[in-house]
């Protein structure tokens, strides 16, 4: 019986996988602009735009227009720059990549704005549907990456709008 147990624990891990979104932040000093990729499961992405929308909707079914109508504004909806939302013109959409299981949307938040070194991105994406899901967040700086986790008790994550001086 004892043997039984790792695959017991497995089976039980694939049956019920955690739910998780992967987040690429880097800021594009030229065009003061975060760059964001998120890579969203159909299902979770189906279910918070169900819930906006108050109809069924199939990620596989949806055109780019379509896809750029719902999923922008819900994006551009759940992100906050220093606790406040994104106005109509903060968010750009630059486009998505349907996967089997799950799409990555391409967005652009306008910074411009910002005159400090850094601010806080929080991202409330999904979790008004799934909340016990973490966002595995990437934020690339000076050529450097650094991961962190988000989740719905800490939602935040430093990105910094400064390069740091270069070594002599």
């Amino acid at each position: 019986m004892a043997f039984l147990a790792p695959y017991l624990i497995l089976a039980s891990m694939l049956l019920h996988p955690g739910h998780s979104t992967r987040v690429e932040l880097q800021y594009n000093s030229t065009d003061q602009v975060i760059e964001m990729a998120m890579r969203i499961d159909h299902s979770d992405l189906e279910a918070a735009l169900r819930g906006r929308h108050g109809r069924p909707l199939v990620i596989e079914k949806l055109t780019d227009e379509e896809a750029r109508e719902l999923i922008a504004p819900y994006l551009s909806q759940t992100l906050r720059i220093d606790g406040r939302k994104l106005n109509e013109t903060a968010m750009n959409w630059v486009g998505w990549e349907r996967r089997r299981i799950s799409t990555w949307v391409y967005v652009e938040i306008d910074v411009a704005d910002i005159k400090a070194d850094q601010l806080e991105l929080t991202i409330l994406t999904l979790l008004e549907t799934e909340p016990e899901l973490n966002h595995v967040v990437a934020v690339m700086h000076a050529g450097k990456s650094s991961t962190t986790v988000t989740s719905k008790q800490k939602p935040n994550v430093t990105v910094q709008l400064t390069q740091p001086p270069a070594r002599q």
